[in-house]
């Protein structure tokens, strides 16, 4: 018998082991099996987590006491801060929307006539270029640029000549067209989407019909067939050029920034991916007064490279750096701190900029007047706050900046929110609407407000603020929310 009995004490210890450490021997790889417990859960047995829980239940209650009077404490901050925040509709909600037509004015209805019966136009001789200069702009737009309609805007060496969508032209038409216009009075050249007829060709010719002395605005948007060796001669024969603006142009690597004249003020190389860092600085060097300064889509643009253009361009006005990953908190900073004239920042996309941004450019830069930091999500109240107290903001463009709330709407509503015109906070649903109601109530300057995605604006808002002239975008009358009008219930 003995044999039997130590066989049962084996088998009594290997149960007392099991539910003091357990193992699963069906898995013997499997060495922590989770059982429920505290901080020793991954070894502790059933025996053992059941004395552990057991001898931790005062713990556990005080925890769930201070979770409960936490949920108080909470609960009494958002009623103060609903409190704070009583926002009461100046016009009757019930009401409905505001009548919302507005009359055109007679220039804009004629420029529509006019461009609806193009085809039937034979001259547009004795206009002035300015409204020629419209009208070519809404006939580009309404695809209706064919060649005999390029003709009427390019005949008698006008001064001005804009064509926003230029898709349609061949380099066969549009060269010849340009030279037609090209002269000694020429002082404004854009060309919107002429990738596929002002190539390396046209360019060429533009610039063999002669000097443009008195040229001082060119803008050749997504031209993604010229190149450096195509538009350095034509930008020696502008001297006395001003605004260059070179968007989408892809083939370009920076070697044309040697021929920029000393004249220029505003440069725009928006998603022009070749331009190396190393040439730009070298050429800002050579031109100081630059005061517009567009860099969007720039790989090479990082917190580094920012600081050093802000050195070299002491007198820049505005700074576009939209979508480049590099910049954030670090180089925003640096120029803010180098720029102290700058009016308006473009920074949208830079995903690493935050409060501490916004609170060096609203102690640097006093005069800044437009701001836009779309899907910055580091943006807080904290930073807006600074912002809005320390600048007079005219335009403000924060969509999809979550963490913003109405601490960060707020201040605009203070004295120096007397000049904001424009705000854009699409997706923010953080911001009550009890906020916009005191901000458009505050603000008779704004006109334009863009609630995008912003599901907590009801018909209350939207119906009741006090402005006659607001255009709210994006935002439709809503009913209230079925929770918040329980709430309202349960707190009558």
């Amino acid at each position: 018998m003995p044999g039997r009995r130590e066989a049962q004490a084996a088998v009594a210890r290997r149960r007392a082991q099991h539910f003091a450490l357990y193992r699963n021997e069906d898995e013997p790889d499997q060495q922590d099996e989770l059982h429920v417990g505290g901080s020793e859960a991954r070894t502790l047995g059933p025996w053992s987590s059941a004395r552990q829980l057991a001898e931790g239940r005062g713990a556990a209650a005080a925890a769930r006491e201070a979770k409960i009077l936490e949920s108080a404490r909470a609960a009494k901050a958002a009623a103060a801060d609903a409190a704070a925040l009583e926002w009461q509709p100046r016009r009757d909600p019930t009401l409905g929307p505001r009548p919302g037509a507005r009359v055109a004015s007679l220039v804009a209805i004629c420029v529509d006539l006019v461009v609806a019966h193009l085809v039937d136009v034979d001259t547009l001789w004795g206009m002035p270029d300015v409204i020629k200069a419209r009208l070519s702009a809404a006939a580009a737009g309404a695809r209706k640029l064919t060649p005999a309609a390029l003709a009427l805007f390019t005949d008698g060496e006008p001064s001005e000549l804009v064509l926003s969508e230029c898709s349609q032209l061949e380099p066969a038409v549009l060269a010849p067209a340009l030279a037609n216009a090209s002269g000694e009075q020429l002082e404004r050249l854009e060309l919107g989407m002429c990738g596929r007829g002002f190539g390396d060709d046209t360019a060429a010719t533009l610039a063999g019909v002669g000097p443009l002395p008195v040229l001082r605005s060119l803008r050749l948007g997504g031209a993604y067939r010229l190149t450096d060796a195509g538009l350095a001669p034509l930008l020696r024969r502008a001297p006395m050029l001003e605004a260059l603006a070179l968007p989408q142009c892809s083939r370009l690597d920076g070697a044309f920034l040697v021929a920029l004249p000393g004249s220029l003020r505003a440069l725009d190389l928006a998603e022009c991916r070749g331009v190396g860092k190393d040439a730009l600085l070298a050429a800002l060097a050579q031109a100081p007064n630059v005061a517009e300064l567009a860099l969007d889509g720039n790989p090479e643009v990082d917190d580094a490279a920012l600081a050093a253009i802000a050195q070299a361009c002491p007198h820049l006005r505005r700074l576009s750096v939209a979508n480049c990953a590099g910049v954030g908190e670090a180089g925003l900073a640096a120029a803010a701190r180098a720029l102290p004239s700058l009016t308006a920042l473009v920074a949208d996309d830079c995903g690493r900029a935050g409060d501490a941004a916004l609170l060096a450019l609203a102690e640097a830069c006093p005069r800044l007047e437009e701001v836009s930091l779309r899907r910055c999500a580091r943006v807080g109240d904290a930073g807006m706050a600074a912002l809005a107290a320390g600048c007079a903001l005219r335009r403000l463009r924060l969509p999809g900046c979550h963490m913003l709330g109405a601490a960060a709407v707020l201040p605009l509503a203070g004295p120096r929110g007397v000049h904001l015109e424009e705000l854009d906070v699409s997706w923010c649903r953080g911001i009550p609407e009890e906020a916009l109601g005191r901000l458009v109530d505050a603000c008779p300057a704004l006109t334009c407000l863009t609630l995008f995605g912003c599901s907590q604006v009801t018909g209350r808002f939207l119906h009741g603020h006090a402005s006659e002239h607001l255009r709210v975008i994006g935002a439709q009358a809503q009913k209230a929310p079925a929770l918040s009008a329980a709430r309202a219930v349960l707190a009558a």
